[in-house]
């Protein structure tokens, strides 16, 4: 295919192999017509590195592929055999050290990896933004000087009226006779008002003995000073009540703070406003029931200080209850007999923490979207338990909630129980149990926090063993041919390979043998909305991963220039359900790295028809093609995009996978003679997860047109592998 005139000059590279590995065919030159919408030939041509067009990844003369080593480690050496000059591709994808948030790592032609600047999430003056790794995103918040919720008004006109006042804002209610336009609307105590009840010491409200009582911090103030609190506590209100211990013996004194929706703590105090008097304290993140207790108290008066993140209607649920002493089953050797088969009743109140868990630090990696108590950190400490057995037996402990709209986060430790490895496995939430086969005789601990007080079930249910399936141990996985497609089922597994990818979830493993070096790319598909997965790149002994990644369906890795070798697939999921594995695998090829300006319109696309990884950068490209997957935007066709060709010669698979853009991508496929052709049904994807734009699409032979996109006029630097397979 020739294209008739030079509207502009992209380098396709094909495949190579990084070092002195195997080598490319000639370098080839696209030439473009500007008045055509098609490549209309590739040729062979010679270049002239002089040329200000030329490659800029060519070096000196060479007649074969072991003169162009050039001793770095991330770059694709080979001897052009058109030029007859070492060609030396760079890949930053060798370079990534996985952290987002410091930045890109580049590849530097005769330096090597070098790192890239930061990444810089400001905008303006009242934009407060911070880097957030685990979304791989900026996050934006209008700058709150007094951080009560509401933007500053000279940020955000028609908001906060008083910026060094967290009382008053558009988000509080007006008070009615206090002089103050409390919600920032222009009007002093117009109707309707709140006359807020509980506000200060000498207006708490007043409880008659044990009970339930109907409390409301709307219109309140955060007039009170507590050890914990709501996520963002300084955007609270407070109220406090009077609770009134009758006459007669000590009691343990228990109040419950319950909202609807919104998030809440509530704190005791022996003296009203004096926070070094506090007896008690609950909260959780994203909490909406929760507890404290005084121990042992003596009759008198006590206030219950109760904080929401916004204003709500509160049930403070007052009770007297026999004094206990804090339990003392607090670490391994004070762990209290548990019977397996009878369920046992956990109050999670105070207990200290003291054992490292892999489930209880910084919270969950990558929870389910609407599971937001199991996103929560644990903020308890742990009470332990123990069990004996005899003889080798199937163990399963579950852990579900009584009371509190905390999460519970159970343990299971092997006999030595201290450290950090003798956990052997660790569950949050109470939707599949914690599993282990066929445990020989021995003392075993289980551990029960919660990510806020609640009142636990804890059942330990024992069964005979059972012999591992093949999948559950890495030195006996069956194969899994490359591209090929597995199904799973972790219904009877549990977290037997210990890689630290998805730990305390079922897995299972697969032998990936890779014949030369290899663009690998693991793909899991689990429930939709339903489920979470994990999957990972081992080697051989599975005891940590290569590559990992968890999420919601389907979740994906790759890992670019996998020496040749023997590897493992690891899957996992969060609820033991069936899923699919598949492992893509080509020879490793250099990137086409579409240079700036490259691209921008259809007649420069780039022909991508025979698969390769490509990366480019829309951050000066130009708005050309809207796609029907986009936000509304100002600007015609929305953000900045490129082009990239497809020619299917017979019907056929194409994965296209964007991971490791630096943005929010958006990926459109189209068909069509000409560019940029019409929609393809289901084959525009938005990438706001942090693996960005996935498509798996079963075409039928034709032209297609792949834009990459930004979504609500995002742009920057862009990832594409692109795999064509047989149907």
């Amino acid at each position: 295919m020739r294209w008739i005139g030079l509207a502009a000059v992209v380098l396709v590279f094909a495949i190579v192999a990084c070092g002195s590995q195997t080598a490319p065919p000639n370098l080839l030159i696209v030439h473009f017509d500007a008045g055509s919408d098609a490549p209309d030939d590739v040729v062979d041509a010679p270049v002239d590195a002089d040329q200000p067009d030329a490659n800029p990844y060519l070096g000196g003369p060479c007649v074969d592929d072991g003169q162009c080593d050039d001793m770095i480690a991330c770059t694709y050496d080979s001897c052009d055999q058109t030029s007859r000059r070492c060609l030396n591709v760079p890949d930053d994808t060798l370079c990534d050290n996985g952290i987002y948030c410091d930045g890109k790592e580049r590849c530097v032609p005769r330096h090597g990896c070098e790192s890239g600047p930061v990444v810089s999430c400001s905008v303006n003056a009242c934009d407060i933004a911070r880097c957030v790794e685990a979304t791989k995103s900026c996050a934006h918040t209008a700058r709150d000087v007094d951080q009560d919720g509401d933007p500053d008004s000279h940020c955000a006109p028609g908001h906060d009226c008083d910026d060094l006042n967290p009382n008053v804002s558009s988000l509080h209610a007006e008070v009615c006779s206090n002089g103050i336009d409390d919600n920032c609307n222009g009007q002093i105590d117009e109707m309707p008002c709140v006359t807020p009840h509980g506000g200060t010491c000498a207006d708490a409200i007043a409880t008659a003995g044990a009970g339930t009582y109907a409390l409301s911090t709307i219109g309140s103030d955060k007039t009170f000073a507590t050890s914990c609190s709501v996520t963002n506590a300084s955007a609270g209100q407070n109220v406090v009540a009077a609770v009134t211990v009758p006459a007669g013996p000590n009691v343990d004194l228990e109040v419950w703070a319950t909202t609807s929706s919104v998030e809440v703590a509530v704190a005791l105090q022996g003296m009203c406003g004096q926070p070094s008097s506090e007896l008690g304290c609950g909260s959780g993140q994203g909490a909406t029931s929760v507890r404290a207790r005084a121990r042992n108290v003596s009759p008198g008066t006590y206030y219950a200080v109760v904080t929401t993140q916004s204003p709500a209607a509160v049930e403070l649920k007052v009770a007297f209850l026999t004094p206990t002493p804090p339990p003392t089953n607090v670490d391994c050797a004070s762990a209290a007999p548990i019977q397996p088969g009878t369920p046992t009743t956990v109050s999670i109140v105070d207990p200290p923490t003291s054992l490292p868990s892999a489930c209880t630090v910084g919270g969950v990696a990558f929870p389910l979207l609407h599971d937001l108590a199991a996103a929560a950190t644990a903020s308890t400490g742990e009470l332990t338990y123990s069990f004996a057995l005899t003889q080798a037996q199937d163990v399963r402990v579950y852990g579900s909630v009584l009371e509190g709209s905390g999460t519970p986060i159970v343990g299971l430790r092997d006999p030595a129980c201290a450290g950090a490895g003798d956990e052997l496995s660790c569950r949050r939430g109470s939707s599949v149990p914690i599993y282990e086969r066929a445990l020989p005789p021995g003392t075993y601990v289980v551990t029960v926090a919660a990510t806020s007080p609640i009142d636990a079930s804890i059942l330990v249910d024992l069964s005979p063993p059972t012999a591992a399936p093949p999948d559950q141990a890495c030195a006996s996985a069956p194969p899994i041919a490359p591209n090929a497609t597995i199904a799973f089922d972790l219904n009877s597994h549990n977290d037997a390979v210990k890689d630290g990818c998805y730990p305390g979830h079922p897995n299972a493993a697969y032998d990936l043998t890779l014949p030369v070096a290899s663009d690998v790319l693991l793909v899991e598909r689990v429930a939709q909305s339903v489920d979470q997965g994990g999957v990972s790149l081992d080697a051989p002994a599975c005891t940590a991963n290569i590559a990992c990644a968890t999420g919601g369906t389907p979740v994906r890795v790759g890992k670019r220039n996998v020496p040749p070798g023997d590897y493992r697939a690891v899957v996992s999921d969060q609820l033991g359900l069936q899923g699919t594995l598949d492992a893509l695998v080509r020879p490793t090829v250099a990137p086409t790295i579409i240079p700036a300006g490259g691209a921008d319109t259809c007649a420069a696309a780039v022909d991508a028809s025979a698969g390769g990884f490509f990366t480019g950068d829309t951050s000066t490209a130009h708005s050309d093609y809207s796609n029907p997957c986009d936000a509304p935007t100002s600007l015609p066709g929305g953000a900045p995009d490129q082009v990239l060709a497809l020619t299917l010669a017979a019907k056929g698979r194409v994965v296209l996978d964007m991971e490791g853009s630096t943005y929010t991508t958006t990926l459109d496929v189209r068909q069509g003679p000409s560019c940029p052709g019409t929609p393809v049904t289901g084959a525009c994807y938005v990438g706001f997860d942090p693996q960005r734009s996935f498509l798996d699409l079963e075409l039928p032979a034709g032209q297609y047109w792949i834009i990459v996109d930004g979504y609500s006029e995002e742009r920057g630097e862009w990832n594409l592998d692109v795999r064509v397979l047989p149907p």
